[in-house]
């Protein structure tokens, strides 16, 4: 399922607004600099973004200037307290896509977990301002469009125990995120194949190359795979 973050975050108050006279002023730092946020890759077109909030803990207030497509691997009920407004109840589902427009519309907010459930996702920084860099590959119907905008074209694979997916010519920039993990293979025309022990929350940059996968163990597989405008 897809989701615009701003319909859900940014229409409650996310965008930063003006405090109250008189009120002391959060302190607020970067995204990067977040708790339980982990930036572990970072080039000139993206930045990958490992979250992972305990349950019953928070983030800091931080903020966002980067637009920003994520993916969630574990749900949690939390709390989005937008900095000087009324905190606002979100319910996020495993596997279930987002996007935040923060480039044009910078941000800042806390995150609250109140579940019983740690809340992950995995999160694409894109890292220019404009899109029109690149132009993303179309692909077969076993990979299904979940999100599609001027900044991103994003799909959901799922493979069955002994299945492959059809081979792709990626024409852009992009990532693959774990949803649902397994043993596999990543086939590319003129290289060995390429063992992969996939787990839930694993994710990894692809470059634009042709390359397919296949499901060679005994669970399904699910992930989502990104590419950049």
């Amino acid at each position: 399922m897809k989701y615009g973050l701003f319909g859900l975050l940014v229409a409650s108050g996310l965008t930063l607004p003006s405090l109250a006279a008189g009120e002391e002023k959060p302190t607020v730092v970067p995204v990067t600099k977040a708790p339980f946020h982990l930036f572990t890759f970072q080039d000139e077109n993206m930045s990958l973004e490992n979250v992972a909030v305990p349950a019953g803990r928070s983030t800091t207030y931080h903020s966002h200037d980067q637009d920003l497509f994520f993916v969630i691997t574990s749900g949690a009920k939390v709390k989005n307290q937008p900095l000087g407004k009324d905190p606002v109840d979100l319910d996020f589902k495993l596997g279930n896509v987002y996007f935040a427009w923060y480039t044009k519309t910078p941000a800042a907010h806390q995150i609250i977990n109140v579940d019983e459930n740690p809340l992950r996702l995995l999160g694409l920084g894109i890292v220019r301002p404009e899109p029109g860099k690149f132009t993303p590959s179309t692909r077969a119907a076993k990979y299904e469009v979940v999100m599609e905008n001027e900044r991103v074209r994003a799909w959901r694979l799922k493979l069955n125990p002994g299945e492959a997916a059809p081979m792709v010519q990626q024409t852009a920039a992009g990532a693959r995120f774990v949803i649902a993990g397994g043993d596999a293979v990543e086939k590319r025309p003129g290289k060995p194949d390429q063992p992969l022990l996939l787990r839930n929350h694993d994710f990894m940059a692809l470059p634009a190359e042709e390359h397919g996968l296949e499901n060679i163990g005994t669970t399904p597989i699910e992930i989502v795979e990104v590419e950049l405008k």
